[in-house]
């Protein structure tokens, strides 16, 4: 199996089909950590997804083959995260809207989003980066541009907000 690194540099080559490896490799990933940082809402998370495959393909040749493509592709999903969060109005909940609902099974996930919803969006981010997929603190803080006591103080806030 082909490293992400190598299908990038193939993709680049202009072999736009290893561009849809990638895209699978990773588009579950990229969906759970939406759906964690918008504290389960489906449609927006969905909108991550494709927003930051979007910027991906086109933001291509700036990455740094000496870095791993998942932190990249995570930081890029954390921008769009912040953007599209601005125009978040547009995602009403499903009890704001007089039409019948649906709730999706989030297999037991629905505890998690109830806990991060007290979360600003800074603290809900890097709270899902180092307690669901347990990235390490310069990790985190390389992907959301801030320092590591940065993100060490925002880490101690959102679990001080969660007791």
């Amino acid at each position: 199996m082909e490293t992400d690194e190598e299908l990038v540099k193939r993709t680049l080559g202009g072999e736009a089909d290893c561009y849809g490896v990638l895209v699978q490799r990773h588009a579950d990933y990229l969906f759970g950590l939406g759906m964690r940082l918008t504290a389960g809402n489906r449609e927006f998370a969905e909108d991550i997804s494709q927003q930051s495959f979007l910027r991906v393909y086109k933001y291509l040749k700036s990455f740094n083959p000496q870095k791993k493509f998942k932190q990249w592709l995570t930081g890029i999903a954390v921008n769009c995260y912040k953007d599209l969060s601005h125009k978040e109005s547009q995602y009403l909940s499903l009890e704001v809207i007089d039409e019948p609902s649906y709730t999706p099974d989030f297999g037991g996930n629905t505890g998690f989003f109830e806990l991060i919803k007290p979360l600003a969006e800074d603290e809900r981010t890097i709270f899902t980066l180092r307690y669901v997929y347990e990235y390490q603190i310069d990790e985190i803080a390389e992907v959301v541009g801030l320092k590591s006591g940065t993100v060490k103080s925002k880490i101690s806030r959102a679990l001080e907000k969660l007791r």
